[in-house]
Formats: C-alpha cells, structure tokens, sequence
C-alpha cells in the first residue's frame, strides 16, 4: 500500500495536506459503514503524520519502476523550505558513494 495514493497526494504534500484529505476521505468512508476503507485510510495518515515519516516513507515504499532514492533525495532536497531530517546527511553522504561505485563498476 502506497500511502501517497491511497489519500491523493502528491510525494511533497505537507501536514495540512495530509489532515485536509485524511478529513475528507473520512468524510467519504465513514468506519461504520466502510470499515476496510477506513482502517486502510488510517494507516495511510499515520504514515504520513510528520515530515521525517512522510520522507522515509516516500524514499523506501516506492514501487519498482520509480526513480532511485538519490534522484529522489536530490530532488526533494531542492525543493523551498526543504531540510533533511536529521541523520539523512550520513544517508545522502552514503547515497552518493553508492552511486559513484555504481558507475564506476558500469564503466569498467
């Protein structure tokens, strides 16, 4: 289950965003009368509650076909009033080796 898509929302949404979609699919699947839909909705919100879950939730539940987490750190980084969470410069650090050996090994 892809938290993003199942309350709509694109990968740099923001609290208010979560809160607002998670209100109005409540709205739409009340847990008396939608049960599964709710508990799935739920689970969602939860992952995305805080900027930190919704950062490791976007660069470690993508599906196969998305781009790797370099591209994907990279690209959230550049976006206004956007900070690693604490600890991802160890991880971004880690990240670029990675992708460094990995071309040098291509081009051998």
């Amino acid at each position: 289950m892809n938290p993003f898509i199942v309350l709509n929302l694109p990968a740099d949404c923001t609290d208010e965003q979560v809160r607002s979609a998670y209100h109005s699919l409540l709205r739409k699947y009340p847990p008396e009368t939608a049960p599964a839909e709710f508990q799935m909705i739920q689970e969602a919100a939860t992952a995305l509650k805080s900027a930190g879950a919704r950062w490791r939730c976007h660069l470690f539940h993508q599906p196969v076909e998305a781009e790797s987490p370099l591209e994907v750190l990279r690209r959230f980084s550049r976006l206004p009033g956007r900070s690693c969470p604490p600890g991802f410069s160890a991880f971004k650090s880690l990240l670029r080796a990675s992708a460094s050996a990995a071309r040098q090994s291509q081009q051998s």
